[in-house]
């Protein structure tokens, strides 16, 4: 009988037939023993870089450069590591120091070809190309770099024509060779993967996307599902949030490939599309033990942790992107949401800091000119143009704009095809579809390019927003309106902050880097959609005990929130609470919940979680809902208003930031100004009297959708009347410093809008409504 083969030659023989999970053990139990430990934790770290565990990596390839000194491969990867950590300096120094050891070696070259590519030296990149190929001439990586560093159209074509360089040929082809060709080659050559898939990526690109996601399915039949072409179709997929399909697929790329940078993130962010919390959290971790403390892998683990309703944590992590424009925009969009650094006052500073990064660009000429009293191009900006809270707070309002006075211009950066999407549409008398890949500047020209006269920004620092491309000035005049209006933008060329005399009340000026440009009544006019259920009849009056319910995202339930309602709760001792949310459907997320809500004090038998659901089932559900509670320091703004709607009065607590208090102006624009407490203590007691008012809160359900319908609120053209006078007069301004009107305009103008704010603000000291 032979004898057993020792631990190494049986992880060599593991990696030579490609199971690379299984040799670790054995190289980790050489390391153990003692035996042959130079060349195992040298093999031990080029499989765990192959398997995408670099910051694991590091260490056993510093050893072996260590015990192997003459040995050029672990400083190659370590450069390689270092390049995929964006630490180029490094990577450049450990190639080269690998090449002096072996001046032979390719994959050296390729990697300072690479790193000069990204430099934006692409002379450089080539002369190492060209170098390399002298040794390996036929390597077919190294002719997709020369074709694609030299522009080499016809070097791009040969290599899909000759079946070489896999997907990185794939797409440059479709970068560099005309869609009509591509149609033809496709068309030529039918089952050849790598022309359908170059075929799927440029249809992708010219936005005919149904065909170019059927293209690269069709190229991964035709490739026996290659994992890399998977992974490709899964970005594809990603990209347009198609989270579902792109799940399976991208976590097949990343099984032949774990050290792609790339597909481990859009991974990680479809995990966290898909509410699949936890595991996204540790993708994100992962991604940037691996690959550094990148600003999008920060932010978006940030995200991951508020959505779980770790406010405290998401904000420290956000801190570790510095104070990159990339970084300070994701705290931004996290900061409105944290109890304390929520307050108005620390989102400006936050918001300065931000404005100190972006350009400052002085105000371009204006084709148009500046009169101040002919038709206005007004532009919409942000890609949530459609079924969106953007779409329900804004559009009733826009389609009563009126066409004599306002051209309606629409700049979407991402088709919404529903409802609400096509009569944005309709209204639209201009309509551009952006790119979101443009860079900033890049957008504020294409907008700038139209010349409108008013642009009014609807993305913010949220999702999808690129409220920082208007700093490059897009138009004289620009507006922050709904969409992530959290706060003060931070943006230097944003000139105004459309709002009302309840999101910003007097003295609310210093926290804003845009004037304040209050409406007479609400800042926003609500459209309710037409599939919401009758409201039902109040549910207490059947049970005999009163159901709170909140429909808000966790990112917004505090431990203060959970405090007040265990207070609620525990004086109502019949009471139960309902929290409905998308983020509920991921279990570790759910449990932690719980147990949040037991320290808070909240009886766990009377808390009911759901998870996500339809809207129409949503809207259904305040059927068991008697008083919805509003959450802070992120007030609810949209589902304040759904609950009002469903006829659930609302109990909520004025903040100080613009995010604080949505629920305020809502409530005074529909008379119900009373159910605003100014502090917990109140937010507790007017949800404790409530719910001892039975009768009272079934005449005010009754009622409550006549009162919204003759409210400001869902007056569409009493508010567009207000929003064309509020744009004329932010244009007439603009007018008056760029060309001089007559001093008597001027200064009538500005004493009609000085004693219009007087007005509101004596409005607002009163209080609005009858009480009921």
């Amino acid at each position: 009988m032979s004898p057993p083969l020792a631990p190494f030659r049986l992880a060599l023989s593991a990696l030579s037939s490609g199971q690379t999970e299984a040799a670790l053990p054995l190289l980790r139990q050489c390391l153990d023993r003692g035996e042959d430990v130079a060349l195992a934790g040298l093999n031990l770290g080029i499989a765990l870089t192959n398997l995408g565990h670099l910051a694991e990596a590091v260490p056993h390839l510093q050893a072996a450069c260590l015990a192997l000194p003459d040995l050029a491969e672990p400083r190659f990867r370590l450069g390689q590591i270092a390049g995929q950590q964006e630490r180029i300096a490094a990577a450049r120094a450990l190639f080269h120091e690998a090449l002096i050891l072996e001046p032979e070696h390719v994959t050296s070259m390729a990697g300072l070809a690479m790193l000069d590519e990204a430099q934006g030296n692409a002379d450089g990149a080539l002369q190492w190309v060209a170098q390399a190929l002298l040794l390996a001439p036929r390597e077919a990586g190294l002719l997709v770099m020369q074709a694609r560093f030299s522009d080499d159209v016809a070097l791009c074509r040969a290599l899909l024509s000759q079946g070489l360089g896999g997907v990185d040929a794939v797409k440059l082809a479709a970068q560099r060779l005309d869609l009509a060709e591509l149609r033809e080659a496709a068309s030529a050559a039918p089952l050849e993967w790598r022309w359908q898939a170059a075929l799927g990526l440029a249809q992708l690109t010219a936005e005919e996307v149904d065909a170019g996601i059927a293209a690269l399915r069709l190229a991964c039949i035709f490739s026996d599902d290659a994992p890399e072409l998977q992974g490709l179709l899964g970005l594809q997929l990603a990209e347009q949030r198609r989270d579902a399909e792109a799940e399976p697929l991208l976590a097949a790329g990343i099984a032949a490939s774990h050290g792609d940078a790339e597909l481990r993130a859009s991974y990680a962010l479809t995990l966290l599309r898909l509410d699949r919390l936890a595991e996204a959290r540790l993708a994100f971790e992962a991604a940037i033990a691996d690959f550094g403390p990148h600003p999008s892998l920060i932010c978006n683990l940030a995200l991951t942790l508020s959505n779980q309703g770790l406010q405290e944590e998401a904000l420290r992590i956000s801190d570790e992107g510095g104070d990159t424009v990339a970084s300070l925009g994701c705290r931004m969009g996290i900061q409105p949401y944290h109890p304390i650094e929520g307050s108005a006052a620390a989102l400006h500073r936050t918001a300065s800091r931000l404005g100190a990064a972006l350009p400052h660009p002085p105000l371009l000429p204006h084709p148009p000119g500046f009169d101040p009293e002919r038709r206005l191009r007004v532009g919409f900006f942000g890609a949530r143009l459609g079924r969106h809270p953007v779409g329900w707070l804004t559009l009733s309002a826009i389609e009563a704009l009126p066409e004599a006075e306002i051209e309606v211009a629409c700049y979407s950066l991402k088709t919404m095809d529903d409802a609400l999407g096509r009569r944005f549409q309709a209204r639209a008398d201009l309509w551009r579809d952006l790119s979101p890949r443009l860079d900033d500047a890049a957008l504020a020209a294409a907008i700038r390019a139209d010349a409108p006269d008013i642009v009014v920004d609807l993305g913010g620092h949220g999702e999808g927003g690129r409220v920082t491309a208007l700093a490059y000035r897009a138009a004289p005049v620009q507006i922050k309106w709904v969409g992530a209006q959290s706060a003060t933008t931070g943006v230097p060329s944003m000139d105004w902050m459309l709002t009302d005399a309840w999101q910003t009340p007097p003295g609310s000026e210093a926290h804003y880097t845009e004037a304040l440009l209050r409406m007479p009544d609400g800042y926003a006019c609500y459209t309710p959609p037409p599939w919401a259920p009758d409201v039902a009849p109040l549910p207490a009056l059947s049970r005999g005990h009163v159901t709170f319910g909140c429909f808000n995202n966790l990112l917004k339930i505090t431990p203060a929130v959970l405090a007040a309602w265990g207070q609620i709760l525990t004086t109502l001792p019949r009471a139960r609470l309902i929290l409905r949310t998308h983020a509920l459907r991921d279990a570790p997320t759910r449990a932690a919940l719980i147990t949040r809500a037991a320290a808070a004090a909240i009886p766990l038998e009377r808390l009911e979680l759901h998870g996500p659901s339809s809207h129409e089932e949503l809207l259904a559900a305040y059927a068991e809902i008697d008083i919805a509670l509003d959450p802070f320091p992120y007030a609810g703004g949209l589902t304040a208003c759904e609950a009002l709607w469903m006829g659930a009065p609302l109990v909520a607590m004025a903040g100080s930031s613009f995010a604080g208090r949505h629920a305020v102006s809502h409530l005074n624009n529909i008379g119900l100004g009373h159910w605003v407490a100014e502090d917990v203590e109140g937010y507790v007691a007017r949800a404790v009297a409530a719910a001892h008012s039975l009768p009272a809160l079934a005449e005010l359900r009754a009622g409550m959708r006549a009162r919204m319908k003759a409210s400001p609120l869902m007056d569409a053209p009493r508010f567009a009347a207000n929003l064309t006078a509020a744009l004329r007069h932010a244009w007439r301004l603009r007018c008056a410093q760029t060309q001089p009107l007559k001093p008597s305009s001027v200064q009538t103008e500005r004493i009609k809008m000085l004693d219009k704010q007087k007005l509101i603000a004596c409005a607002a000291s009163r209080g609005a409504g009858k009480r009921l």
